[in-house]
């Protein structure tokens, strides 16, 4: 098999890859000041926190991502939505939400502990079965995606894309976790954030996001995933499942790239191994 032999048609799933999906203008803009204040308030406590312990409550979870949690899902489901949270699973008090957001109110908690500037909140809104807004924050530096399906997406105000198709061997490409052989690209980076990783193919530094470890929550990547689609760029599960999946358990492992040649090659290296061409 040649890299180039390899299926590249990415068919849309649930509104990702999908440029004819949208969103009403006047929901998108009530939705997109909502999450500009949820990331505000995330950014403050961030900044003001001195507690970088663990919480106690499950493996790898520090204090302070249930402290940002607190500032985040307050807002959401008093604008009528349900949530869905890395840090407090699903809620739903009225049970007639207007949609599901799904937010990781922290993520890259580690980087966040050792001060290292790469981590965000992310937040997306899901109507139906797709993902239709969305907002990725860093929250040390302060640079904003935002996401609409059907108009586009955004860099601090600045229209994204489009993007470079570059070939593998002439590109950056961003990995979470360690490849299990070289996959023949310019140089890689292993960041410690997805939402931010994917944003970054999205803003054209990196050319593609590949995660080696299948072990994404949905909060880790949809955010991301629409600011990178809506951009131009295209995004696969490794193994062709569905990435719109409101299930807290249910884990994936999103690639994304600039362009379906690209993501070609990618989904050959990681479902192939070893095996993948060189």
């Amino acid at each position: 098999m040649t890299a180039t032999a390899w299926d590249t048609t990415v068919q849309p799933v649930n509104g990702l890859n999908d440029p004819a999906a949208a969103v009403d203008p006047a929901l998108a803009d009530e939705v997109l000041a909502l999450f500009s204040h949820v990331c505000d308030a995330t950014a403050a406590a961030l900044a003001a926190n001195t507690e970088w312990g663990a919480s106690g409550l499950r493996d790898g979870q520090y204090a302070v991502d249930l402290d940002l949690d607190a500032v985040s899902v307050p807002p959401l489901l008093e604008a009528g939505f349900a949530v869905l949270s890395e840090e407090s699973g699903i809620q739903d008090p009225s049970g007639d939400s207007r949609g599901v957001v799904v937010v990781d109110p922290l993520d890259g908690s580690t980087n966040a502990s050792l001060g290292l500037p790469w981590c965000a909140t992310s937040l997306c809104l899901v109507l139906g079965d797709a993902p239709v807004v969305s907002t990725v924050s860093n929250l040390v530096t302060g640079r904003r995606y935002t996401a609409v399906a059907g108009q586009g997406a955004w860099r601090d105000g600045t229209r994204l894309g489009p993007l470079r198709n570059a070939p593998l061997d002439d590109s950056v490409i961003a990995t979470s976790g360690i490849a299990a052989h070289h996959y023949g690209w310019r140089q890689f980076r292993a960041m410690g954030a997805g939402a931010l990783d994917l944003c970054e193919v999205a803003n054209g530094a990196f050319q593609g996001f590949v995660d080696m470890n299948d072990a994404h929550g949905v909060w880790d990547y949809l955010g991301g995933a629409l600011v990178v689609t809506q951009a131009g760029g295209v995004v696969a599960d490794c193994e062709g499942r569905n990435l719109v999946v409101l299930d807290p358990a249910a884990r994936r492992a999103p690639v994304a790239a600039a362009g379906p040649g690209l993501l070609s090659e990618l989904l050959a290296h990681r479902v192939g191994g070893a095996h993948a061409p060189s």
